[in-house]
């Protein structure tokens, strides 16, 4: 039995979370599936779920996360793979792909796990990227403070902006509109970091109930290599301890050694490793005629 929803149920959660475990005792790691997601309303039925017997054995949900891309997390149950139940899920949710004008699609895999199969089928390979973990309760010692750190408000959207655009490959008009959002949910926190007067970096804290996940953490590329990066670090890791999560997380490019080399100074270590492969959404079509 297909069901197409907007909005995991309790229920659901539950199973995709047994569906996990199975996937992760043969695979090693997980696509990764963005649970604080699941759990809201979104506009349209972006998840897809395959039960058998009452038995969930395959899931599939779809991000909205780039203007003209959209990221795809699978996961087939090891006892029912290679049955086409794939094919029928993507096939499911291919009308809301079309409806939102998506060019490209991003499917995230378990590193190496699915390499050969997708190179058959055309995929390109684009980037890794580690899912980080950090469980302590001791703080990190800041020894010299060189950085006002603090949470932003809507007076530093331009600076912010500023930060983005010359760390991220993003898309300056969507930027305004996306900080406010973020500013008006209190599920997050965007910290900005100035030196004296001038905004050189930023961070955003997304809040859950069992952990603190980490994520934009950027400083202005003059400013780098100035310690800089590792005070906010510190400051983050310090402000959600003082908030009670020992908890925190992150993800990060493989490729990025630095970035790599600062998270490790500061006691997170890799729990997963994940590939992303690319393919038009006309190729995909093309495929699953």
């Amino acid at each position: 039995m297909l069901i197409c929803n907007n909005q995991l149920s309790t229920a659901e959660l539950k199973a995709l979370d047994n569906l996990a475990s199975r996937c992760r005792a043969v695979d090693g790691d997980l696509p990764p599936l963005y649970t604080h997601i699941l759990e809201q309303k979104r506009l349209t039925d972006n998840n897809f779920l395959y039960f058998h017997e009452d038995n969930l054995i395959g899931f599939l949900s779809i991000y909205f996360f780039y203007t003209n891309a959209c990221e795809v997390s699978v996961m087939i149950s090891p006892a029912h793979r290679r049955r086409g139940f794939a094919k029928q899920l993507i096939k499911a949710a291919l009308p809301v792909l079309l409806a939102k004008q998506v060019d490209t699609l991003l499917f995230s895999t378990p590193a190496v796990v699915n390499e050969g199969w997708l190179t058959r089928l055309g995929l390109h390979y684009q980037n890794s990227e580690y899912h980080m973990e950090r469980n302590s309760y001791e703080p990190i010692l800041i020894s010299k403070h060189a950085l006002t750190i603090r949470k932003a408000t809507e007076a530093d959207i331009p600076a912010l902006c500023a930060i983005d655009e010359q760390c991220f490959p993003v898309d300056p008009e969507d930027m305004p509109m996306r900080f406010i959002n973020l500013m008006n949910d209190s599920i997050y926190s965007v910290m900005i970091a100035l030196k004296g007067s001038k905004a050189v970096g930023k961070a955003h804290i997304r809040w859950q109930s069992e952990e603190a996940v980490l994520s934009d953490i950027a400083v202005m590329p003059e400013y780098q290599s100035r310690g800089f990066g590792s005070e906010l670090l510190a400051y983050c890791i310090n402000h959600a301890l003082m908030l009670g999560k020992t908890k925190l997380a992150l993800d990060v490019e493989t490729s990025n050694h630095s970035a790599l080399n600062l998270y490790t100074r500061h006691d997170f270590k890799s729990v997963n490793a994940i590939d992303f492969w690319a393919i038009s959404t006309e190729k995909l079509c093309a495929l699953l005629k």
